[in-house]
């Protein structure tokens, strides 16, 4: 019992430590007195794989200077972390067993997390929960890192858990700019395209966007916000999601049109049902520039080669370093969505890829040959044959 107590009296003392270093107080005057009050430490809760604290901040200190220096626990704890709270009662769970690196891609976990709209994964928390969120609801998503990552792997993950699971619901428009990744989706049910030039891309790009703007248009001939509740009326031709996912985007830049239209598509698409995708190896700060960037709601980021790249995908002053993801740990990344969390990504190989998508394998339809030559023939005479 008493060292029970004790280790509670050590857990205690050690975090609150971690508010004075961190300074991490309110501070006030009363009559002649300086008066300073720390977060007070409510409970310790020792779990299998981490030990819970649950503290209240002062009234009246801004919860932005908890958040800011938030970094203090890691450099205490030396472990994982995950702090929650509603700006006065917060829980900071240390986890002291850390989850296995690899998660192989498993049918059943990818099945739970598969619930409403249009689930796309991302990975598993420090509770092996596997987390997954609604593109419906947070349209267009961004996913960079360097090679050897993990970033690859990651859209193998949410292309093929689409198509397996949602292909009914979407018409899939793929680009590969590095012509590495996407022919294993060739001829799968639901993909229109699988692009590898700029020129083809462009005529897709204007295709959808046309298509976008023609879906604005029955939104405001019938008065409607969203392009699910025109699929609700009756007498019409539903209206399939669009997804348009670009790897290496960050070779479009000098592609005008391209771009133009894809910040339109990032602007207006989450209406219209039409979606974004763009990944890319090391972040650019002249693609993601103004609108776009703001657009792409979801961020993954996975290992940067610095803190500045770092803050062109999740944005600066979050006290996030994708950059210090060590390399042995691949597929580990964080995730911006409603707040920036640590992840691991599930691990899907290319032979397991390929053993799921079979059964959705179309043949393909044989186009007509080329004609042989492409002069003009004016003299539809035979050899030999007479003529009058």
């Amino acid at each position: 019992m008493m060292k029970k107590l004790y280790r509670k009296y050590i857990y205690k003392a050690r975090l609150k430590n971690a508010f004075i270093v961190a300074d991490i107080v309110l501070t006030f005057t009363k009559g002649d007195t300086t008066i300073k009050r720390y977060p007070s430490i409510a409970a310790t809760y020792e779990q299998k794989d981490y030990l819970e604290y649950v503290f209240y901040l002062p009234q009246g200190l801004n919860p932005k200077a908890l958040l800011d220096k938030k970094y203090i626990f890691s450099q205490t704890f030396g472990h994982s972390y995950d702090l929650t709270g509603n700006g006065l009662r917060y829980s900071l769970k240390i986890f002291t067993k850390q989850a296995d690196s690899i998660k192989v891609y498993n049918d059943e976990d990818i099945e739970v997390c598969l619930k409403g709209g249009l689930p796309i994964v991302a990975g598993y928390d420090h509770f092996n929960k596997l987390i997954s969120y609604n593109m419906v609801t947070d349209p267009h998503l961004l996913i960079a890192g360097e090679t050897g990552s993990g970033k690859s792997v990651m859209l193998r993950v949410i292309l093929t858990t689409l198509l397996i699971h949602k292909r009914h619901m979407i018409e899939f428009y793929l680009a590969d700019m590095k012509r590495t990744e996407f022919h294993l989706f060739r001829n799968c049910e639901g993909v229109q395209q699988v692009i590898t030039d700029k020129k083809k891309l462009k005529k897709a790009v204007l295709a959808i966007h046309k298509e976008l703007e023609g879906r604005g248009d029955l939104l405001d001939e019938h008065g409607l916000e969203h392009i699910d509740e025109y699929n609700k009326l009756k007498g019409i031709e539903k209206k399939k999601y669009i997804l348009l996912c670009i790897d290496e985007v960050a070779l479009l830049r000098k592609e005008a049109v391209i771009m133009d239209k894809i910040e339109d598509i990032s602007t207006q698409g989450r209406a219209l049902g039409i979606f974004l995708i763009l990944s890319m190896q090391r972040p650019d700060a002249k693609i993601l520039d103004g609108q776009l960037k703001s657009n792409l709601t979801v961020r993954y980021a996975f290992r940067h080669a610095d803190l500045i790249n770092s803050n062109i995908t999740l944005g600066s002053g979050n006290n996030v370093d994708a950059s210090k993801i060590n390399k042995a740990e691949k597929g580990k990344f964080y995730m911006r969505h409603e707040v920036i969390k640590q992840l691991q990504a599930p691990y899907l190989s290319l032979e397991h890829a390929k053993e799921l998508l079979e059964p959705i394998k179309q043949v393909p339809i044989d186009l007509p040959p080329e004609p042989m030559f492409e002069a003009e023939i004016t003299d539809f005479s035979i050899p030999g044959e007479d003529h009058e």
